[in-house]
């Protein structure tokens, strides 16, 4: 399984819910999707929503990167280790923000 976060900035919350509702009308491979976050919250430095997929078998990976509307996206497996997975596994679209390795 793999988590994508997508983040914004606050002023960026109808780009989020816009491509939020895109992904449920388009997208039947998601798993689950999360509402937004308007805060900080976890190892995460912006407000953003998460989206837990199976794999990459449909090209969800590259959907995202196409409809991602200038948002940038932290993608990670869901291996068992939380900061090798956010760090030395993960692939951002767009720029690499990072996160707060404290709050894993």
């Amino acid at each position: 399984m793999y988590h994508a976060h997508v983040y914004f900035g606050l002023l960026q919350k109808s780009k989020a819910t816009e491509l939020k509702k895109k992904i449920e009308q388009q997208r039947s491979d998601i798993i689950t999707q999360f509402p937004l976050v308007e805060r900080l919250v976890g190892p995460h430095l912006m407000p953003m929503f998460e989206i837990h997929f199976k794999d990459n078998s449909q090209n969800f990976i590259e959907w995202l990167d196409e409809n991602r509307n200038g948002m940038d996206v932290l993608i990670h497996p869901v291996g068992g280790d939380d900061l090798i997975d956010h760090t030395e596994h993960a692939v951002w679209l767009g720029r690499e923000l990072g996160i707060d390795e404290a709050g894993l």
